[in-house]
């Protein structure tokens, strides 16, 4: 498996390598708008999802994300926003060069199967699932390096 080292200070990865049985305490993916990441605050019992330098508490009251499929021009929109930040983005959607895949709201939506698809989508699935946010938190803070 592939890893990187996400440093939070400055919003950015290592180059990718593989890492023997180092365990993972969240993860993370570069884009043209530079890094995202979502990573575990265990003393604050959250999730936090950080895009470049500007960070956001996922499951604080005032966090809100939107993650639309535009289906006629094969696009996805993307939101997070809460008091503070807004980061908002329209790129190519995941599944626009899948052969024989038929985009609909069902197929498209079922982002926990398809974060490796689209690290957004993965964000929504985190956020609408905050009941589920003590497993993350407990499975990615085992792992947090010293």
């Amino acid at each position: 498996m592939m890893y990187t080292c996400f440093d939070p200070s400055s919003g950015s990865g290592s180059e990718f390598e593989e890492i023997g049985d180092y365990g993972t305490s969240g993860f993370c993916k570069a884009g043209d708008f530079g890094w995202v990441a979502v990573y575990p605050d265990p003393d604050r019992q959250t999730l936090i999802v950080q895009i470049s330098e500007i960070k956001w508490d996922l499951y604080a009251s005032g966090t809100t994300v939107i993650y639309n499929h535009h289906y006629n021009d094969e696009n996805t929109y993307f939101k997070i926003s809460d008091e503070e930040n807004t980061f908002d983005i329209t790129y190519e959607a995941w599944w626009k060069d899948v052969p024989h895949f038929e985009a609909n709201k069902w197929a498209a939506s079922r982002e926990e199967e398809n974060s490796h698809e689209d690290i957004f989508g993965y964000i929504l699935m985190l956020w609408q699932n905050e009941d589920k946010k003590e497993n993350w938190i407990e499975l990615w803070s085992e792992h947090l390096p010293n």
